[in-house]
């Protein structure tokens, strides 16, 4: 698997993945893109993480597999606040926890929206990349889905800024 990320893309890419077969994942997943798509100069994709689901609103692409993952700078995640981490995302982490080298997500942003209550988090942490929550403060699972989008645009443009300063610098004797 390679990334196609990097200072020859245009602009840094988030990918908003959702899994669960009951609204609330999708809709999380519709907020948070909407939220992350308001920061500028970020491309957001709304993804389906598993075959036959929909958002409420659209009709959505699907995951076509685990190194797709790659070629975004950020992914974001949204599903059942609570309950079983869903099947199709526990397959999923499994094969990215299997990526090789293991430090192949160290600067790749991940989000979780939902999925508070389950083994999610910490399964999210192994991957090692660079984890951002939501907000504080924010009752209401849309708001928090859609800060917690644009909260991570805005560290996927941050580390994208500076991931391409620390390349340029690579390449200058100084």
């Amino acid at each position: 698997m390679t990334t196609t990320t990097g200072p020859n893309t245009i602009m840094p890419k988030l990918i908003v993945l959702f899994f669960g077969t009951e609204a609330p994942a999708s809709t999380l997943a519709e907020a948070a893109a909407e939220g992350a798509a308001a920061v500028r100069f970020t491309e957001v994709d709304l993804v389906a993480g598993a075959p036959h689901q929909q958002t409420t609103g659209q009709r959505v692409k699907q995951l076509s597999g685990p190194e797709q993952l790659l070629e975004y700078d950020g992914v974001l995640i949204a599903c059942p606040a609570a309950g079983e981490i869903p099947a199709e995302l526990s397959t999923l982490l499994d094969a990215l926890e299997r990526v090789r080298p293991p430090d192949q997500f160290a600067n790749i942003v991940f989000a979780v929206a939902g999925g508070e209550n389950t083994a999610l988090p910490g399964r999210i942490d192994r991957l090692g990349g660079i984890i951002v929550s939501a907000p504080r403060g924010l009752v209401d699972p849309e708001e928090r889905a859609r800060a917690l989008g644009a909260r991570a645009a805005k560290v996927v443009g941050w580390v994208r800024h500076g991931m391409g300063h620390e390349q340029g610098h690579q390449h200058h004797d100084h």
